[in-house]
């Protein structure tokens, strides 16, 4: 593994780290299910318009898109399985790992960004931890519900499930 790679390696590794514990928090003002949608504290437009998105920002939010729907889909309607909770959750962190060696956003709208990055990734840990536990599910449906409402993606589909 060359220098570069274990330097990725570590930034994503040290952003798990905070984005875990700075998300302890925002879980347990997740509704319950049934409940009214509350967007996680912190998500904020840019000065009531979408904050405005990148190439690396669109590949790698589309990425996580396409990794869940196809495998949501694949899945039908029952649970996901161990391995199809462990690729997802490995899609999903590789995607953030690219975003933050990639996507350069002004400073509110990255602050935003990384509110539902964080979201991301603990849904990606629960679904490694328990894949037919809906916790992981929810979470990254979450964040992907939020994603068009602070960001203009175009072209960007929500994602549905079976």
């Amino acid at each position: 593994m060359n220098t570069s790679h274990r330097n990725l390696l570590s930034r994503i590794g040290l952003l798990s780290l905070l984005l875990l514990g700075a998300t302890a928090a925002a879980v347990d003002r997740l509704p319950e299910k049934g409940g009214a949608h509350v967007p996680p504290a912190g998500l904020v437009l840019n000065e009531g318009r979408r904050w405005g998105t990148n190439q690396p920002l669109r590949a790698g939010m589309g990425g996580i898109r396409e990794a869940v729907f196809k495998t949501y889909h694949a899945a039908g309607k029952r649970p996901l399985n161990a391995k199809e909770g462990l690729a997802l959750a490995e899609a999903i962190q590789n995607q953030i790992g690219y975003l933050v060696a990639y996507c350069t956003l002004a400073p509110q709208a990255d602050a935003v960004l990384h509110i539902l990055l964080e979201r991301l990734e603990e849904g990606a840990a629960a679904l490694k931890q328990n894949p037919a536990d809906a916790k992981g599910r929810e979470l990254i449906l979450s964040a992907l519900r939020n994603y068009p409402v602070y960001f203009d993606h175009p072209g960007w589909k929500p994602v549905t499930l079976p």
